[in-house]
């Protein structure tokens, strides 16, 4: 490219090209280097019943106060948003899930463990211990729901065989009905400490609520439930209930994600975990939960460094959404915004340098005509002429090369250079008693 071209049209050649770049880098860095968080989020939960909706709603009302919209999404089954995310259904962001189910969705992360629920048995009089169900009928929902499996795990630890009872596929008000009018004989419910239909079964006449023995040894076997001691009193204690300290199970309930969900989400759940679950509830202590430990499901790596207190400092001084547009900004814009202003500060030596390197260029050649001709007899008028020839096309290879207007002067100083060095070739010629000839003359 001609040098007069290029420092005429630099702002096309050289800073349009570097802005433009800079521009292109900013944009792909924002799509996928470091794309900000998604402006709204869905939570999967149960039916109206559940009680994963009534915590769904506190999570959404939290995260709209972030600038975050949240949409709920209810399903027949509690366990069903749990098993879209495992099928790989990215239309659920978010759900809760109890760790019954953590071999059925290996692929899901737990970003916490907020709180458990116990495995409620309930039986009528007569029946004082879980060996004595067999042939019994149990209300314990459908196949693969919690009720079902904490039934059968209690069953097989109690060595009964599925076979030996008849499941009755009753849940909620449906069990409790059945269990007041006599159609079931016990009932199997998988649910937090203020469950309604736990509080329901408890108060019904001539039913009370079965101690599961060896509870520990059950623990060991099955690692997702858990043994602890229900004290006496603890659901009712005006009413003494139970009657006595009653050892029985629970199985972790747990805040799921999508493994690839954004991180800065992530966090903002991880927050209202912390606000919503840190209080004491039936059977938990105080600040037990949240926790990242013993979950049931593969702990999200956001999740664990929270909890060793790797937190994006800029989350800690501004609000959520001024958080995440700061750190874009700092880590992205800022040192991209600098390299373009070094660029464009440097694109003018980039100039510099190509005049340089073409000056150069004929010194060096000249250099080395004047060293030729310092070694050279004076009158040797061969190597003479070879010297002049030389000399000839090197001056018109610099009478012709362009330069832009400002470096004419260092133009004139090369010309001023090749004509001394024309004036000592004539010099040595005529004190060798040679004339220059005509086509040697400088342009």
């Amino acid at each position: 490219m001609r040098l007069p071209l290029l420092y005429r049209r630099r702002w096309w050649l050289l800073y349009l090209p570097i802005t433009a770049a800079s521009v292109l880098l900013m944009v792909l860095a924002t799509l996928f280097a470091r794309p900000p968080p998604p402006q709204r989020v869905v939570i999967g939960t149960g039916p109206a019943q559940s009680s994963y909706l009534r915590v769904a709603r506190l999570y959404a009302e939290r995260l709209e106060r972030m600038g975050i919209a949240v949409d709920i999404v209810a399903h027949p089954r509690p366990q069903d948003p749990l098993q879209r995310m495992a099928e790989g259904d990215s239309s659920i962001d978010v759900t809760f899930a109890q760790g019954l189910y953590a071999p059925t969705a290996p692929q899901v992360m737990a970003l916490s463990v907020i709180g458990h629920e116990i495995v409620w048995v309930f039986a009528r009089e007569g029946i004082d211990r879980i060996e004595q169900l067999r042939g019994q009928r149990i209300a314990a929902s459908v196949p693969h729901a919690s009720n079902r499996m904490a039934a059968e795990r209690l069953l097989a630890h109690a060595r009964i065989a599925p076979g030996d009872v008849s499941f009755v596929p009753a849940v909620g008000d449906d069990a409790v009905a059945a269990l007041a009018e006599g159609r079931v004989d016990a009932v199997v419910h998988v649910a937090s400490g203020d469950s309604n239909t736990a509080a329901t079964l408890a108060r019904l006449d001539n039913v009370h609520l079965l101690p599961i023995e060896r509870a520990g040894a059950l623990a060991t076997r099955v690692p997702t439930l858990r043994a602890v001691v229900m004290p006496q009193g603890s659901i009712e204690l005006r009413s003494n209930l139970p009657a006595a300290d009653l050892p029985t199970m629970v199985t972790l309930t747990h805040l799921l994600v999508r493994p690839d969900l954004h991180p800065a989400l992530q966090r903002a759940l991880l927050n209202v975990a912390g606000e919503l679950h840190a209080m004491a509830g039936f059977l938990e202590g105080q600040g037990q939960y949240p926790s990242t430990v013993g979950s049931d499901f593969p702990v999200s790596p956001v999740a664990l460094r929270s909890r060793y207190g790797k937190h994006p400092w800029l989350e800690t001084l501004l609000p959520y959404r001024t958080a995440q547009w700061a750190e874009l900004i700092l880590f992205i814009y800022v040192p991209l915004g600098l390299l373009t202003m070094v660029l464009l500060l440097r694109a003018p030596r980039y100039i510099e340098w190509r005049v340089d390197a073409a000056l150069q260029y004929f010194y060096g050649e000249l250099k080395f005509l004047e060293e030729d001709l310092s070694r050279s007899p004076p009158t040797d008028p061969v190597t003479h002429r070879e010297v002049l020839a030389r000399l000839d096309a090197l001056d018109r290879q610099v009478a012709l090369i362009d330069l832009p207007d400002r470096y004419a002067d260092r133009w004139y100083t090369l010309r001023e250079h090749l004509n001394t060095a024309r004036e000592r070739l004539q010099s040595l010629r005529q004190d060798g008693g040679q004339s220059l000839p005509s086509e040697a003359t400088a342009p």
